[in-house]
């Protein structure tokens, strides 16, 4: 029979994973709040049509942040980068199908 790969103290599969400090965690965690407020002194400000651009901005750091500390993108390997930047590029390729529709309904049809 197949030895065990799993720890006896935690059950977790065993592996090479290691957990980051405590302090790298709260420090993501505190700038991951700290751009949230941003977020949201934005949706609250003035700033007319520069109020989407400056939340999708803000927004896209947060996504950067998460990304690259709490899903441990820093330490992937390439294959996992592939993903990464497929799945990025459909998105962009969603938004872009989506814009075109929305900018060309106000256009008559042909």
């Amino acid at each position: 029979m197949a030895a065990s790969t799993h720890h006896a103290s935690t059950g977790h599969p065993a592996g090479d994973h290691e957990l980051p400090p405590v302090a790298n965690t709260m420090m993501t965690f505190v700038v991951l709040f700290m751009l949230a407020i941003l977020a949201l002194v934005v949706g609250f400000s003035n700033m007319g049509e520069w109020k989407v651009l400056a939340n999708m901005a803000v927004s896209a750091v947060q996504t950067t942040v998460l990304a690259l500390f709490f899903m441990d993108l820093r330490k992937a390997d390439p294959l996992t980068w592939l993903a990464v930047a497929s799945s990025v590029f459909w998105l962009g390729l969603l938004f872009l199908f989506t814009l075109t529709d929305m900018l060309t309904r106000h256009l008559a049809v042909l």
